[in-house]
């Protein structure tokens, strides 16, 4: 059995190697081909896969960065609610306790609620 995996591993590898040659002699390929029909070295495709994986890393970063933000966003709007979802508990204990009525504070914090609601929502 170790016979069979040694051989197999060895057929990896020397495939993984012929794969480097191949890619390597393309390169070669490419860059020649570029030079003798004149273009710039900013025409050449291995410069344009190099711009390309170096925009498809940019772009993984950024969404990384955005998802990391998003679950930030999300956090800070749950901790809104509770804190304005508290404050309308203490304003209603307020009115119920004392004979002192607190509308404007009470409809402030109801519109901010439902802003953050909205925001939340979106």
């Amino acid at each position: 059995m170790e016979t069979a995996v040694d051989k197999l591993e060895n057929m990896f590898s020397k495939s993984e190697a012929d794969l480097d040659v191949i890619e390597k002699r393309l390169t070669v390929e490419l860059i020649n081909h570029t030079e003798e029909n004149g273009y710039s070295r900013e025409e050449s495709p291995i410069v344009m896969l190099e711009r390309l994986r170096d925009i498809k890393d940019k772009y993984n970063v950024l969404r990384s960065q955005m998802t990391e933000v998003e679950a930030a966003q999300k956090v800070s709007i749950l901790s809104i609610r509770d804190n304005l979802n508290s404050i309308m508990e203490l304003v209603q204990h307020f009115q119920r306790t004392t004979s002192v009525e607190v509308h404007s504070v009470a409809d402030s914090v109801q519109q901010i609620e439902e802003l953050v609601h909205s925001v939340g929502d979106a």
